[in-house]
């Protein structure tokens, strides 16, 4: 079986084009990827935040999701990278992965607070 059978490819828009239903064809890797690189963002700002005004529960805890969230994402890569999952079920492996997170979250703001 060719590698052109197995994915479908998406021909690249040309100059000037749009599409604006190309966000709906999207891939769940392509979002994980990127909800990734901002939630990278967010825990630098809530971080340099948390320094500045400390004991601020809100901000502690917006600090936690943005880290667990993180954190969810950066195993997912890992558990691709390495083979340890298969690409094909990578949507089943963030659902897996998003509600160990909750837990984890869970656990650690109730010890806590």
């Amino acid at each position: 079986m060719d590698q052109k059978d197995k994915f479908q490819v998406r021909p690249p828009l040309k100059r000037g084009e749009m599409d604006p239903e190309r966000w709906r064809r999207t891939r769940i890797g392509m979002w994980a990827w990127l909800c990734q690189r901002i939630s990278a963002l967010a825990v630098i700002v809530l971080l340099g935040l948390h320094l500045i005004l400390t004991y601020r529960p809100l901000l502690q805890f917006l600090l936690l999701v943005a880290v667990v969230f993180h954190a969810v994402l950066g195993l997912r890569v890992i558990l691709l990278d390495f083979g340890v999952v298969n690409i094909r079920y990578q949507k089943a492996l963030l659902g897996g992965l998003g509600l160990l997170g909750l837990v984890m979250m869970v656990i650690i703001w109730v010890s806590i607070y």
